[in-house]
């Protein structure tokens, strides 16, 4: 497809609604994305959109991290190439976005 298109495809791929998960799915989840990553010229891309207070907690239950890191939250970090967070919004903030 690529030779056909003449450009680099890549593939996008939006996890979501991790908090619902069991721990061990989480965390096979996480070392998917990890597995898929590893090949510097892998044409994934990946859009994680989690709470680390619920993630971390599943991540250290797994056990998943031994080795890799002392906690969930150092494990998180070294997923995450460029982590963002959005500020919780109070009900007027909410309002003058609606309005």
């Amino acid at each position: 497809m690529e030779i056909f298109e003449r450009r680099r495809l890549r593939v996008v791929l939006e996890i979501t609604s991790l908090d619902i998960c069991l721990p061990e799915k989480v965390a096979g989840v996480l070392n998917a994305m990890n597995t898929l990553l590893s090949d510097s010229n892998a044409p994934f891309i990946f859009i994680l959109a989690v709470d680390p207070s619920v993630i971390v907690p599943c991540l250290e239950q797994t056990g998943c991290m031994k080795g890799l890191a002392d906690n969930g939250y150092l494990y998180l970090n070294r997923t995450v190439t460029l982590p963002f967070s959005i500020p919780a919004m109070g009900a007027r903030s909410r309002l003058r976005c609606l309005e």
